[in-house]
């Protein structure tokens, strides 16, 4: 999730291979780890601790972003950052903020380590293409869209039970008729109304947000990291935070639209008239609904909170994931 995530992080080449002088390196010339130099079980796991504290850390901004995504309604009429931040606290404290964290927690541990084997899986396929592999935009954008399928196999039903837990206010938003006790027994009610299948209920609007997002977001940063490393002496670590900013900040403007969309549809209550009808009609009846009641600007909600969450939190999981991987491959 993505920050998504909702921003999930990648690649590298070797520290050693970056010149504290001017350097004359190439796109063609450096070096990346594959999974087939690292040690997999600490690839995967010190891959996964390191997100999901990064993403615990990150859990109340997207709390707030997502209730300002689930308002129905003209946008002139939705409350901003600050507002929303203030409602939810006066109403209900600060631990409100972190309703949700649990189920988001247990899918999202999985769910990350899925999606670097699979996204370091993918790289390593594309490497016998010679097209490919000469190509490490294409590369990175391949391997980012399979890993966010994969992933999104553990991500969508944590999403599914944590979104759910972060809309519901004891007071406030008049929209959300649901409350539930918890996590278990928010889960009891999806099963009795919905099945199983109500926990994959916006897997396909998931891929839809997010493999773009995150075929765009390795694209950039696989095409960008050598060349501010050839261009700028910094240190390995500084050019990652940097590229890898730029890459969260491409993904997450060119998908909000999308993500908007993907938030709307696994709230969507099958035990309400309205929404059952949307769900019957599908993902483009959502999509043209909330056209006519909402314009442009609906679709765009909460996109200055995603910036200002995606960016530093690229920043930092790429940066910190590098290390790791060449943790891994110790």
């Amino acid at each position: 999730m993505s920050t998504a995530s909702p921003a999930h992080p990648s690649i590298i080449p070797q520290f050693s291979d970056v010149s504290v002088s001017l350097p004359t390196v190439t796109p063609e010339s450096q070096e990346r780890l594959g999974l087939k130099d690292l040690d997999t079980t600490k690839y995967a796991a010190f891959g996964s601790i390191f997100i999901l504290a990064v993403d615990s850390s990150l859990f109340p901004l997207d709390t707030v972003k997502t209730v300002i995504m689930s308002q129905r309604g003209s946008p002139f009429h939705t409350p901003g950052i600050f507002a929303t931040f203030r409602t939810l606290f006066r109403a209900e404290g600060l631990s409100r903020f972190w309703r949700g964290l649990p189920p988001a927690v247990a899918g999202s541990f999985p769910g990350q380590a899925l999606y670097y084997v699979a996204y370091e899986t993918a790289q390593d396929a594309c490497a016998d293409s010679a097209a490919i592999a000469a190509n490490p935009f294409l590369r990175g954008f391949l391997a980012g869209a399979a890993a966010e399928i994969t992933a999104g196999l553990c991500y969508v039903p944590a999403d599914v039970v944590a979104q759910r837990l972060q809309v519901q206010n004891t007071v406030g938003f008049a929209h959300n008729k649901r409350l539930y006790s918890g996590p278990i027994d928010l889960i009891k009610k999806v099963i009795k109304i919905e099945g199983p299948r109500g926990f994959y209920r916006g897997y396909m609007a998931y891929v839809g947000a997010y493999a773009p997002a995150s075929a765009v977001q390795w694209g950039t940063y696989e095409h960008s990291k050598p060349f501010l490393s050839a261009l700028l002496p910094m240190s390995p670590h500084l050019s990652n935070a940097i590229c890898g900013g730029l890459a969260g900040l491409m993904a997450v403007t060119s998908n909000n639209p999308l993500e908007v969309l993907r938030v709307r549809q696994q709230l969507l209550d099958k035990s309400s008239a309205v929404d059952a009808e949307i769900m019957r009609r599908g993902y483009l009846c959502l999509a043209r609904t909330m056209w006519r009641t909402e314009g442009i600007r609906g679709f765009y909600k909460g996109l200055q909170l995603r910036i200002l969450v995606t960016v530093p939190g690229a920043m930092v999981a790429m940066s910190g994931y590098e290390s790791i991987k060449c943790y891994a491959a110790a």
